[in-house]
């Protein structure tokens, strides 16, 4: 079985704590959105990841409390409502790919929260995938991977690459 923070921790070249809060920052808006199509899948998603509300709370410590959902969203709220060139790269971001594109810029904008270069996360996907596939069943993997289509990519053979590899360039080191 996967390890998440482990292998987070290892490949990103982080702490655990740092770890935990990237894990919690991903996956928290995930199952929201899982939630909000599905609220019995997403209450299987939580059952199968008991230390997901740890991970949550670790989010919203390291990026300074955060809004309730303490997830990505909250982490990169100044980024994409914020005034100035930050709050027009969220806006082209949502004009130009839309949820997708905006999801991206949040991960970026979490990893550089967390103190993580952003060219490693292309890297963060298949980690997350790997260790959704060990926790959860099939329909319910459906579920989450629908509702998060940069996973979905990765689970499709696009490579994360392909949805997030452009991101190191868009905020510094590429």
């Amino acid at each position: 079985m996967t390890d998440l923070i482990s292998s987070l921790a290892t490949t990103l070249g982080v702490d655990a704590t740092k770890a935990a809060a990237l894990a919690g920052g991903v996956l928290g808006p995930v199952v929201s959105s899982v939630a909000d199509d599905d609220a019995g899948a997403a209450a299987a998603v939580k059952s199968a990841i008991p230390e997901l509300g740890g991970w949550e709370k670790a989010a919203q410590s390291a990026l300074g409390g955060g809004d309730s959902a303490g997830g990505l969203l909250g982490a990169a709220s100044g980024l994409l409502g914020g005034g100035g060139g930050a709050g027009m790269l969220g806006a082209l971001a949502g004009a130009v790919g839309g949820d997708e594109a905006r999801r991206t810029v949040q991960l970026g904008a979490l990893l550089a929260d967390l103190g993580i270069d952003a060219s490693k996360a292309a890297l963060v996907a298949p980690l997350v995938l790997s260790f959704l596939k060990d926790r959860l069943s099939g329909d319910v993997l459906d579920k989450v991977l629908a509702a998060a289509p940069m996973l979905a990519s990765v689970a499709g053979g696009k490579g994360a690459a392909g949805v997030l590899g452009g991101l190191g360039g868009l905020f510094g080191k590429s």
